[in-house]
């Protein structure tokens, strides 16, 4: 069966704990990931933190096979420094039509004041990429790399066969739903949609064998570049809080977040569009007092109280998810299952 992990806001979630976290515990064949470099993600086991552009989460997980499905977008030089990085090279699999950004999309990208200043591209020329694939251009693809040549193979043919035999799989989503091209808050946001269905039509899966969809909050809300953002904080030693103890600087950009407010109305839309069936949170030691709890009835007053309003709210939302792990730490092994 698959499992899915989605983002929730606008991105910054904290997805790749969660994915990591299931696979590390779970049984799953693979784990997939798509999506491009523009959106990091960070694990910590055991006190070694890895921020990663392009492996799947679920590399700590040794025996997890990890895919590149063709809705993936990477360059050669940083998937393979990754590759070393994790010692993945006898696990890695990539489908031959994930694409490969080149040096021109990304200056490109960089050169055009849209992307840069209005949108607030990271620019690692993904939107470059995405766009000339549109367009039908002569665009790069993984088989077309002999650097890659080990890695190639038929990736919806060996999902699909995993399925067929009984096999686990983890697929792991990019950003949230704010920064959804289809259901986000226009202009500001991604080039690709960000939600479940549009993240197994890239791996090459179907929806008939999903088993659940993982959500992923934050108890605020925080976004990289411009953008809407409810009741958006302006007190600089109450940001500093969330940008040192949070870690609230973009993986990729580096550019310090922006904090806001939980948003009802964004999660609402995540639950309802994701077909979410659990919910995971992360950063709940961001209300004081809450680090590394290992009950829910030892958390203070005021995480309760979100806990309690994330429950009323999913209650009124289909398909009406509950709460299935709480992140209360930076390290993987914080989590609490409920």
């Amino acid at each position: 069966m698959i499992d899915l992990v989605c983002g929730g806001q606008a991105g910054d979630e904290g997805k790749g704990k969660i994915a990591a976290y299931l696979s590390y515990k779970g049984n799953y064949e693979y784990c997939v990931r798509v999506g491009g470099p523009n959106a990091g993600h960070t694990v910590v086991q055991d006190g070694v933190s890895y921020t990663l552009k392009n492996i799947p989460s679920g590399f700590l997980n040794p025996k997890t096979k990890l895919v590149l499905g063709a809705g993936a977008y990477t360059k050669t030089e940083w998937l393979l420094d990754e590759v070393k990085k994790t010692n993945t090279q006898d696990r890695l699999i990539i489908d031959p039509y994930a694409v490969l950004i080149t040096d021109e999309q990304t200056g490109a990208e960089r050169g055009a004041s849209h992307f840069m200043n209005h949108i607030g591209s990271v620019g690692t020329g993904l939107g470059q990429a995405v766009k000339e694939r549109i367009e039908r251009r002569d665009i790069k693809f993984a088989k077309d790399e002999p650097l890659l040549k080990d890695f190639i193979q038929d990736v919806p043919e060996l999902l699909n066969r995993s399925l067929d035999k009984g096999g686990d799989i983890l697929l792991e989503g990019t950003q949230g739903i704010k920064l959804s091209l289809l259901h986000g808050e226009y202009p500001f946001v991604t080039s690709r949609d960000t939600t479940a269905s549009t993240f197994l039509g890239e791996a090459g899966l179907g929806p008939k064998s999903v088993r659940d969809v993982y959500v992923v909050f934050k108890p605020y809300i925080t976004r990289v570049g411009p953008g809407p953002l409810e009741h958006e904080m302006t007190d600089e030693k109450e940001l500093e809080i969330y940008h040192t103890k949070g870690h609230e600087i973009g993986s990729v950009s580096k550019r310090l977040r922006r904090v806001g407010k939980f948003e009802k109305r964004s999660a609402s839309r995540a639950i309802m569009i994701n077909n979410c069936t659990k919910i995971a949170i992360t950063h709940i030691d961001m209300f004081p007092g809450n680090d590394r709890v290992k009950r829910e009835e030892d958390f203070t007053p005021e995480a309760k109280a979100f806990l309690a309003n994330l429950r009323a709210l999913s209650a009124e939302v289909y398909p009406h998810p509950k709460i299935a792990l709480i992140s209360t730490g930076p390290d993987m092994e914080d989590t609490l299952v409920l």
